[in-house]
């Protein structure tokens, strides 16, 4: 008995000794949990602290009255309503240099927070008291952006007491319920609206990859999803080792050539047909030809034609598919070192960076052409005496700053103003150059020519800026760094 009652000792220990070893992972992640949960409670009293300072600010940033506005615009982006405070036009250059963000994105996240304080009061307590999610919260005030302050605030309080319990996506499509039956005559104009700005875009080179997006009819974007499946399908056997998604991104490329996707349409139709002489139709008895119908023995013919395409896809095309692509100007910058040794990377123009020897994939593709321009050389460019800078000027300063030479914007310099960093004097010779010149938009420019932020060029391609506030900046080719006060 002694020793059977030390062996259940023992095995009592042992069992002991397991159930720690299983505590102390489960104690870990319980304390893992906690911190996570108390991270997320910062995160949202961060943000919702952001929202107030943000609409304070906007209160309060006033360089002078002359420079007040009831509604900025930035290009055709519209970031505050008439029912928000009257702000000033230069609000967004500082708070993009405080946010470390684009002027334009910062204008955007100003109007947000105006939107949600003026327009929907109750949907901004609930959001400063951390009942609700601020991303989830400034979305729903956006998406009522054209409704009536009266008839946005009635929505989103109706939608506030339900949203809780809903997902993301199912509760906005609760919210867009609510917002047509606030004003059903104002969604029927939207849905005009947005018809008519209708379009497709290509846009953000990342890792040799871009993004389309596009805003299509409801019909012909369910076509256009059945045409990409039935592409995918038909190229399946080209390529084995793509997944179907990426097939339907290969089947956009082959749709952008009319001629091409016609001839793997017709190409497919035409396999089900039987082509070869043994699949004539035999003879037919003698007893039984004058009963035929002579249109039924022809289209009956018809079928055995290997040029006979049935359905719509009708024709023959016996160009090389590689022969249909459509003529396309791109342009290349590819950029050596002092001893011409070449770079890894190729910038293409409207899209970003990729690597050379993807490029050199691309550009191996049958009946792609390439034609090489003269090169640029930055740092020879002859000064000009004139005030507006040549072709060839705009071109080498648009090469040296791709996006706008102001702290934090992504905007892209083509068709900016391509100011004198130091004021042009007619007087004065060679001061249209390299080192003198940057591309600004039209509120960064005003900005600086009123003297609210000043500019310094201390060497070409190197910008020192400093806000009204004095904050400063150093932008160069390279990106924005805040600098010391």
């Amino acid at each position: 008995m002694i020793a059977r009652r030390v062996d259940e000792e023992k095995l009592s220990d042992r069992v002991r000794i397991v159930r720690d070893m299983e505590t102390i992972p489960l104690d870990a992640a319980t304390a893992a949990a906690h911190r996570l949960r108390n991270a997320d409670a910062a995160r949202r009293q961060a943000e919702a602290d952001t929202i107030t300072a943000l609409c304070e600010l906007a209160e309060t940033y006033h360089l002078d009255e002359g420079e007040l506005l009831q509604v900025l615009v930035d290009n055709d982006l519209q970031i505050a309503g008439t029912d928000t405070p009257m702000v000033s036009q230069y609000l967004c250059l500082e708070v993009a240099g405080l946010l470390r963000c684009s002027p334009r994105a910062a204008g955007s996240r100003i109007a947000d927070a105006l939107n949600l304080k003026c327009r929907h009061p109750r949907l901004y307590e609930a959001t400063m008291n951390l009942h609700i999610d601020t991303a989830r919260a400034l979305k729903a005030a956006s998406r009522c952006h054209d409704l009536h302050p009266l008839a946005a605030d009635a929505a989103t309080t109706l939608w506030l007491a339900r949203q809780h319990k809903l997902g993301w996506t199912a509760a906005f499509n609760l919210l867009d319920k609510l917002i047509i039956q606030a004003d059903p005559q104002l969604a029927a104009k939207k849905e005009t609206a947005a018809r008519q700005q209708r379009g497709v875009w290509v846009w953000g080179l990342h890792d040799g990859a871009m993004n389309l997006t596009g805003k299509l009819d409801v019909l012909d974007a369910r076509f256009v999803d059945a045409r990409l499946d039935e592409i995918a399908g038909l190229i399946e056997d080209s390529f084995p080792a793509l997944t179907h998604a990426q097939r339907r991104a290969k089947a956009v490329g082959i749709l952008a050539n009319p001629a091409y996707a016609t001839a793997l349409l017709q190409q497919a139709a035409q396999q089900a047909l039987p082509l070869g002489p043994e699949d004539a139709p035999g003879p037919v008895p003698a007893d039984t030809r004058e009963q035929e119908d002579p249109n039924e023995a022809l289209d009956d013919a018809s079928r055995y034609d290997p040029h006979r395409c049935p359905g719509h896809h009708c024709g023959t095309i016996t160009v090389p598919p590689s022969k249909l692509r459509p003529q396309l100007g791109i342009a290349i910058h590819i950029h050596t070192d002092a001893i011409s040794a070449l770079d890894s990377t190729a910038r293409i123009e409207q899209a970003g960076h990729i690597t050379t020897s993807l490029l050199a994939e691309l550009l191996s593709q049958d009946g792609i052409d390439v034609t090489v321009q003269p090169v640029i050389d930055l740092p020879t460019l002859e000064p000009e005496n004139q005030y507006t800078p040549s072709t060839r000027m705009r071109r080498a300063v648009t090469l040296a700053f791709p996006t706008e030479a102001f702290p934090y914007s992504n905007t892209n310099s083509h068709g900016l103003d391509l100011d004198h960093t130091t004021a042009y004097h007619p007087d004065q010779n060679g001061q249209t150059r390299i080192g003198n010149l940057a591309p600004l938009g039209r509120r960064a420019h005003r900005a600086k020519t009123a003297g609210y932020w000043t500019l310094d060029q201390t060497e070409p391609g190197l910008l020192e800026w400093q806000s009204p506030l004095g904050y400063r900046y150093r932008v160069t080719t390279n990106g924005t760094t805040p600098r010391a006060g």
